[in-house]
């Protein structure tokens, strides 16, 4: 009777044991599941909120002055933008700060504050790329400043003893134009902005045009000369009948001090 007995123990312990293991298994294996189930949620809700969060960036608006010396960028054959803007002549860093404000004529030449160009600059670039406050030249060989700088009041003066001007401060006479977003991510931690874009090449005393140096040539504004087609239905219609033709221009920002500021461009 005690062996029976012991025998019956013996059995009940094993089958405890047995039975211990199978659920381990199975409640292992269920949590298993439900642990993967829960992290492919959550990468599917954090690249959701990343699209959302990229979306949601706002970066400062680039004017015309910018868009030129992005352009000047990609005809330099420079591999870094950083070093290519430091580089640039004081006066060529005055005219992307927008010492000269071409797109309101009736101001164009108006005082400006030293301390606000900077800050133009750092709004756009996260640095003032070392801006100094010295009077403005148009060319090089110029005898008389366009701009002269007073201390007293930190502003740019124009100097009445000139004629004004159109030119670029050496710049090419082209600007970046973006015609159509194509999307705009967030790659390795960079918010990339990219456009369908063309070049706007700007005469001195003329009309813009726009080209892709290739098949598209559009005079802006001469509606007259385009049998009475748009500048908007002539882009729409070469987009809608080879998107490929367009540029496409990437705006690389970095998030510096709670800011995403403009650290490199490309185009593909």
């Amino acid at each position: 009777m005690d062996k029976n007995k012991s025998f019956y123990l013996t059995l009940v312990v094993v089958f405890c044991v047995v039975l211990s293991g199978l659920g381990g298994y199975f409640i292992g294996t269920h949590f298993g599941e439900k642990e993967t189930i829960k992290n492919e949620v959550k990468k599917d809700e954090e690249k959701k909120n990343e699209e959302i969060n990229a979306n949601d960036i706002k970066v400062a608006d680039l004017s015309n002055y910018v868009y030129t010396a992005l352009y000047s960028y990609l005809k330099s054959g420079e591999k870094s933008l950083n070093s290519y803007l430091n580089n640039l002549s004081n006066d060529q860093k005055l005219y992307v700060a927008g010492l000269l404000n071409f797109e309101d004529e009736d101001n164009k030449y108006n005082n400006k504050k030293y301390s606000d160009l900077k800050n133009k600059l750092i709004d756009v670039f996260g640095t003032d790329l070392n801006l100094q406050a010295k009077d403005y030249y148009t060319l090089a060989d110029d005898k008389e400043p366009l701009f002269i700088y007073n201390k007293e009041t930190d502003e740019f003066v124009y100097n009445e003893n000139t004629i004004g001007t159109d030119a670029l401060v050496d710049f090419d006479l082209g600007y970046i134009y973006n015609y159509k977003l194509k999307d705009k991510n967030i790659e390795n931690d960079e918010l990339v902005i990219t456009y369908y874009g063309l070049y706007a090449y700007q005469d001195e005393i003329g009309p813009t045009t726009l080209s892709n140096d290739k098949n598209i040539e559009r005079i802006l504004n001469y509606e007259e000369e385009s049998n009475g087609m748009t500048d908007e239905e002539y882009l729409e219609k070469a987009f809608s009948n080879n998107k490929d033709d367009f540029f496409k221009f990437s705006y690389i920002y970095k998030k510096i001090n709670d800011k995403y500021v403009l650290v490199d461009f490309k185009q593909a």
